[in-house]
C-alpha cells in the first residue's frame, strides 16, 4: 500500500511518464556515437550483404517485340524508419540488352554502405528480373511475380529480425501451443502449481523487480517465468531500472507490469519426450484488456531499443547465433547451445524485512540453483560426438563452489568461492583471487562459463607458456582459469577499454564502469601492455575514435579499403602516405568509410586512415603491396579461392579439413569443412563479418592460440599472409560463392 501511495505522488507531480501497455515498442533513446550502445548484441551482425556500393540492373524476362515498350520503378524504402530513401526508373525497348553483364543503361546505384535494413520494390510494366551486382559477380537475382511486381529485403542483421524470431519460434513451438503466458503455463504444468516463488531485483541483468515462478515437471523438465516490473521516469532512462522496481514487484503492482519472460529446459523434440532438452525462450506483453498475455517477437528490455528473440536471450545465455539455414529453418546448433544462467545472490537487491528478505528466499533460490546445476550435468552427458558439443565441468565446478561442493551441503549462496583455476598458486600473480571476486565473477563469468566448445581442448597443438607453466588454450573463452583468461589481455583491453562492448549487458557494464573506476583500474594492472589512459594517467572509458586496419594488404589495383572495423568513427579521412617513386596512385570517396585505391604502378604504398569523433581523433596506417599479376580481389569467390584454402594440404601442414569432418576430424567440433556438409557456404558465411572484415572469426581462429587446433596461418610466414589476405580480400569484396550449383544455391 505504501508504494502506491508513493508512486501515486510521483506521477500527480508529473515525473513518472506511465506508458501504454501491451505491445513492447521501441522507446525513442538517441545516443550520441561517441557512447558505447552493442549491448544484448552479438560482435557480428552477420549482413546479408557487405557495406558497399552495387548495381541493380533490371532486365526484360524475354526479348522485346518491335512496337513492345517497357517501364519500371525502383523504390528503396529504409525498413527501420519506413521511409523511401530513393527511386529510379527505366525503360525498355526492342534493343534492351536482356544480360545483366553487358546491360549499362538499366543499371541504378545501391548503396549499402549506411548499414540499413532495406526494402527493394520494382514495379514492372512487364515480366522482368532483377539483378543484384558489384564489380562482375551477380549476388542475388529475383524474377517478377504475376502482378510484375519484384520485393526482395536486405538485412542489415541476420540474426536480430522478425524473421529469424519468427522461425525460432517455429522451431521451439512447432505447433503454436504458446502463444500466450496462460497457454505456456498450461504446457508446462503450472496449473498444479509452482515448486519456487522469489522475488527480488536484478541489479547485474538488466534491473528489473522480478517475480520469479519456478517449476520441475516429472519428466525432468524445467520451466520459469519471470513478471517484470519497471517504474519508468522517462523514456531511456537509467533511472528506470532502480530500487523502486523491486517495491513495484513485491507489491504486485501490475500499473508497472512492463511484461513476462519465460524459459523452458525441455525436449527439443516435443514428439519424442527423450529427446535432448533444449532452452527454449519466449516473451510475453503485459495484459491487454482481455487479461491475455501475448506472445512477442521482439521486446525492449534495456531502454536501448528493440531487439528480436532469441538474440537478446542467447547473447547471455551462452548462445552461438548463427543466420538461418539455406532452407530458411533455425539453425540447430544456435537452438541447441543455450544455457541456463545461475541465479546470482550477490548481484540481487532483497527487502529488508518481510517474506522477500533473502533469508527469507535463500532456500528456494538453492533449489533454483540446484536444477540449473543438474541441467548443466544433462547437456554434458550428451554424445560427445555432437556437431558442437559443449564442455559442462567447469561451469558445474562455479556452481557447486557457491554451496560447498556436489552434494549442495551448504544452506547459503557462497560469495566468495573461487574455482580451482583461479585460486592463488606461486606461479600466478599476487591478487589473482582478488581478481576474480572482484572483476571475472560480478562481471564476466555467468557469461563466459557457458561458452566454448570441448572440441578446443584436444591435444593437436603444444600447449602455450604462460607465466613459466605450459598451458593448452583450447575452449579459452569459457575462462576457466586465470590463463586461459589472461591469454586473451589484448583482446580484453580491446573489448572492455577501448570498443566498450564488454561486459556485455547494460547494467553490467554501467556497474563495471561506475566511477572511481575499481573494477577497470584492478582489471588493468593485469593486463600486460595496457595503455588506454587519457593525459593525466587514468583509466579511459570507451568512446574515443579509434581506427583501425589490417597490418598489410598483398593486392591488385583497385584495393577496397574499409574502415568500419573503426570505433566510435564519426568522420573519416583517408590518405596515401607514400608509395613507389613515381606513382600514380590516387583515393576515391578519401572522406567515407570505404575508399579505393586506385593506380598503374607496383610497389608498396602506406596508407593512412584517421577518424573523429567529438571527442578527438586517432590515426592508423597500413602497407599495401600492388603486385598487378595478381588477380583482382573482385573475382576471388568460395568455390574457387576460399574452399580450396580449407580443404588442400600445403607443404605437409594439417588443413582446416582435417579437423574440421565428420569421419575422422576432431569430435563435437561445430562445423564441418568437407564437401559432405551441404550447408558448407552457410557454415563459412556465417563465420565472416562483412561489415569489420578483419574482426572475422574466420581470420581470428586460425590466426590466434586459443584456436583449438593450434595456429593455422603464421603471419610471420609468406605461406600465412597469402592465406589470411586471401581470405580477407574476398571477405571485403562481400564474400561471394562462386557458380557452384551444389553450394551456390
Amino acid at each position: 500500500m505504501l508504494f502506491r501511495v508513493f508512486a501515486s505522488i510521483l506521477i500527480c507531480m508529473g515525473l513518472i511518464a506511465c506508458e501504454e501497455r501491451g505491445e513492447l515498442s521501441e522507446r525513442t533513446f538517441v545516443l550520441p556515437e561517441d557512447v558505447a550502445n552493442s549491448y544484448l548484441t552479438l560482435l557480428n551482425p552477420q549482413q546479408a550483404l557487405s557495406s558497399d556500393l552495387y548495381s541493380m540492373v533490371i532486365v526484360p524476362q524475354s526479348p522485346l517485340s518491335p512496337e513492345q515498350q517497357g517501364s519500371y520503378v525502383i523504390s528503396l524504402t529504409d525498413l527501420g524508419s519506413e521511409s523511401l530513401t530513393s527511386s529510379y526508373h527505366g525503360q525498355w525497348d526492342e534493343n534492351s540488352e536482356l544480360d545483366w553483364l553487358n546491360n549499362t543503361l538499366n543499371q541504378h546505384e545501391l548503396d549499402l554502405t549506411e548499414n540499413l535494413d532495406l526494402s527493394i520494390q520494382v514495379q514492372c510494366s512487364l515480366p522482368c528480373q532483377l539483378n543484384l551486382v558489384k564489380g562482375d559477380y551477380l549476388y542475388q537475382q529475383k524474377v517478377s511475380d504475376d502482378a510484375f511486381l519484384i520485393e526482395y529485403s536486405i538485412e542489415n542483421n541476420q540474426i536480430n529480425s522478425a524473421q529469424y524470431a519468427e522461425q525460432y519460434y517455429l522451431a521451439v513451438d512447432p505447433n503454436d501451443e504458446r502463444t500466450t503466458l496462460t497457454d505456456w503455463k498450461s504446457k508446462n504444468g503450472f496449473d498444479q502449481g509452482y515448486d519456487v516463488h522469489v522475488i527480488f531485483r536484478d541489479s547485474k541483468d538488466l534491473g528489473y523487480g522480478r517475480d520469479m515462478y519456478a517449476r520441475k515437471n516429472d519428466d525432468g523438465s524445467l520451466a520459469f517465468f519471470v513478471n517484470n516490473f519497471v517504474v519508468v521516469t522517462g523514456k531511456g532512462n537509467p533511472a528506470n531500472y532502480g530500487p523502486l522496481n523491486l517495491f513495484a514487484a513485491t507489491d504486485q503492482n501490475f500499473d508497472y507490469h512492463l511484461g513476462s519472460n519465460a524459459i523452458e529446459f525441455s525436449p527439443i523434440n516435443p514428439d519424442d519426450p527423450d529427446s535432448d532438452k533444449v532452452l527454449k525462450f519466449f516473451t510475453f506483453t503485459a495484459k491487454d484488456e482481455q487479461l491475455v498475455q501475448h506472445r512477442l517477437i521482439a521486446a525492449d528490455l534495456d531502454g536501448r531499443g528493440t531487439k528480436y528473440m532469441p538474440s537478446i536471450c542467447l547473447a547471455c545465455h551462452g548462445g552461438n547465433l548463427l543466420p538461418l539455414n539455406t532452407d530458411n529453418s533455425f539453425n540447430h546448433l544456435s537452438l541447441i547451445s543455450a544455457k541456463l544462467n545461475q541465479l546470482e545472490v550477490n548481484s540481487f537487491e532483497f527487502k529488508a524485512s518481510g517474506i522477500y528478505t533473502r533469508a527469507e528466499q535463500e532456500a528456494g533460490i538453492k533449489l533454483i540453483n540446484q536444477w540449473v546445476r543438474d541441467s548443466y550435468a544433462e547437456m554434458g552427458a550428451r554424445d560427445a560426438t555432437q556437431v558442437g558439443y559443449w564442455d559442462s565441468r567447469f561451469v558445474e565446478e562455479v556452481a557447486n563452489g557457491r554451496y560447498g561442493g556436489e552434494t549442495f551441503d551448504l544452506a547459503s549462496y557462497q560469495e566468495d568461492a573461487v574455482p580451482e583455476g583461479w585460486q592463488q598458486t606461486d606461479y600466478r600473480p599476487e591478487g589473482v583471487e582478488s581478481l576474480y571476486l572482484q572483476v571475472i565473477e560480478p562481471h564476466c563469468i555467468s557469461c563466459h562459463s557457458l561458452r566454448g566448445y570441448a572440441a578446443g581442448d584436444d591435444d593437436l597443438v603444444e600447449p602455450v607458456i604462460i607465466n613459466g607453466e605450459k598451458i593448452k588454450l583450447g575452449n579459452a573463452i569459457n575462462f576457466s582459469s586465470y590463463e586461459k583468461f589472461i591469454s586473451y589481455s589484448d583482446i580484453i583491453i580491446d573489448y572492455v577499454y577501448r570498443r566498450g562492448v564488454m561486459p556485455l549487458s547494460l547494467r553490467n557494464a554501467e556497474l563495471f564502469w561506475q566511477p572511481p573506476y575499481s573494477a577497470p583500474a584492478l582489471l588493468a594492472n593485469f593486463l600486460p601492455g595496457f595503455d588506454v589512459l587519457n593525459s593525466d594517467g587514468e583509466i579511459q572509458p570507451p568512446g574515443l575514435p579509434v581506427a583501425r586496419l589490417e597490418l598489410q594488404r598483398l593486392a591488385n589495383f583497385p584495393v577496397r579499403l574499409n574502415g568500419e572495423a573503426s570505433y566510435f568513427a564519426q568522420t573519416f579521412q583517408w590518405t596515401i602516405i607514400s608509395g613507389p617513386v613515381g606513382h600514380d596512385g590516387s583515393l576515391e570517396n578519401a572522406d567515407q568509410k570505404i575508399a579505393e585505391l586506385t593506380g598503374s604502378m607496383n610497389g608498396e604504398y602506406v596508407i593512412g586512415l584517421q577518424v573523429a569523433n567529438s571527442r578527438g581523433s586517432h590515426s592508423t596506417e597500413m602497407k599495401v603491396v600492388i603486385d598487378n599479376t595478381r588477380e583482382p580481389a573482385t573475382a576471388l569467390n568460395f568455390v574457387d579461392d576460399i574452399k580450396p584454402l580449407l580443404q588442400t594440404q600445403l607443404f605437409n601442414l594439417r588443413t582446416c579439413q582435417s579437423c574440421h569432418n565428420p569421419v575422422v576430424g576432431v569430435e563435437g567440433i561445430p562445423v564441418h569443412y568437407d564437401d559432405t556438409n551441404d550447408q558448407l557456404y552457410a557454415d563459412v558465411r556465417a563465420r565472416v563479418n562483412l561489415k569489420a572484415p578483419m574482426d572475422s572469426l574466420l581470420l581470428q581462429k586460425p590466426t590466434r592460440h586459443q584456436h583449438g587446433g593450434g595456429k593455422r596461418f603464421d603471419l610471420g610466414t609468406s605461406l600465412g599472409e597469402e592465406s589470411y589476405n586471401t581470405i580477407l580480400q574476398w571477405i571485403i569484396s562481400g564474400a561471394p560463392c562462386g557458380n557452384d550449383p551444389l553450394f551456390c544455391l
